[in-house]
């Protein structure tokens, strides 16, 4: 069987990786160089480093990371509202653990034994027939594939030539991403909430710490490009203040609108979506990379499993919606709760923090 993957990001190479522990050898096209993946944080709960452990690569992972132990919630003044502890919780499935994204990636990378992928390469057209796709490439190459997967990120391409009326739609927050230096007192996943703004920090080596920051805007608003942090978060004390308020000019800032993919369908003939290119969602629930793992480590047993690829793709699909579409639910009403008024949401994270937590991420302790 012949398969493209077009992206070269978590969900593409861990497609790749479980291909080839069933004996399947795909080939690999990345619009991006290989030195282009950004240069933030990521958070894993148990689920995602479950998937890394089925993808054979949990002990790489673990010589870089940091173990994540808790997760508090704190209000803009450092007043505790919940604190998780996030081991028992998640001890059958996996430890929670944070790495800087390149880390990841290059582990991914260094895993893939069978193909190199083709960076700085992308896909020009794609025309299915009854049981194969002709693809044109960027580098004036053609190819026929039996199966064509769209596992590249939420503007995804492939996406677009086969689901055209589907766009990223906007959640109503926009959002600043760095790595700063590590600051005492930053213990574990870290955030605070404030008026209409969020911020969350967390250690992803013994130097470094991934920040995270939003702020609800409407649509206009956040039509107007991007903005400074300045005073935006100055209503916000320690723990977590001085990374925003020492700021170096040399910090290299991502700033973008979050958005989200929610479509009927994620299969169209031949060709099939993974990861964010399927089902992009907030990060209120930390789950991009996790869903994109699992989304690989199903479709590759599906592919090996299943008695044609017609069956492989139904069964995909079938056993990835539920889950991801109990995230996607899960993520609306996490954000819906951090825009309520001060008041209400600490009396329900003081009281209700943990319950919360637990009735999220519960039905992701179940294997995939």
């Amino acid at each position: 069987m012949k398969i493209l993957i077009v992206g070269g990001g978590i969900a593409g190479l861990s497609l790749a990786i479980a291909l080839e522990q069933r004996g399947y050898q795909a080939d690999i096209v990345e619009k991006y160089s290989a030195h282009s993946v950004s240069g933030t944080g990521l958070f894993l709960p148990g689920n995602a480093t479950r998937a890394i452990a089925q993808l054979g690569l949990l002990d790489d992972t673990l010589d870089i990371a940091v173990p994540i132990k808790s997760q508090q919630i704190l209000d803009s003044s450092g007043k505790q509202l919940s604190i998780t502890h996030t081991e028992p919780f998640w001890g059958p499935c996996g430890p929670c653990l944070s790495l800087p994204r390149r880390a990841l990636y290059k582990i991914l990378l260094g895993a893939v034994r069978h193909t190199s992928p083709k960076f700085l390469t992308e896909v020009q057209a794609i025309r299915q027939f009854q049981k194969r796709c002709e693809v044109d490439f960027s580098d004036g190459r053609s190819g026929i594939y039996d199966l064509v997967v769209g596992a590249d990120g939420i503007n995804s391409a492939v996406r677009q030539m086969v689901f055209p009326e589907v766009a990223p739609a906007y959640v109503g927050n926009v959002c600043w991403r760095f790595i700063a230096p590590t600051l005492p007192g930053i213990e574990g996943w870290t955030v605070m909430l404030g008026n209409g703004r969020t911020l969350l920090a967390i250690p992803v080596s013994d130097t470094e710490t991934y920040v995270y920051a939003d702020r609800a805007l409407n649509h206009h608003e956040a039509a107007n490009g991007s903005m400074q942090m300045g005073s935006l978060f100055g209503e916000f004390s320690d723990p977590l203040s001085p990374l925003v308020e020492n700021l170096s000019a040399e910090t290299q800032i991502h700033f973008g609108r979050i958005e989200e993919i929610s479509m009927p369908q994620w299969r169209c003939g031949r060709v099939i979506l993974i990861g964010d290119a399927a089902h992009a969602c907030s990060p209120s629930m930390a789950q991009g990379a996790g869903l994109a793992m699992e989304d690989a480590l199903v479709l590759a047993d599906s592919i090996a499993t299943r008695p044609n690829l017609a069956a492989a793709l139904a069964s995909y699909t079938d056993r990835r919606r539920p889950r991801v579409e109990w995230v996607q639910k899960q993520c609306k009403a996490r954000d819906k709760m951090r825009s309520m008024p001060r008041m209400a949401r600490s009396s329900i994270l003081k009281l209700f923090g943990n319950a919360l937590y637990e009735r999220s991420y519960t039905p992701l302790l179940a294997e995939i």
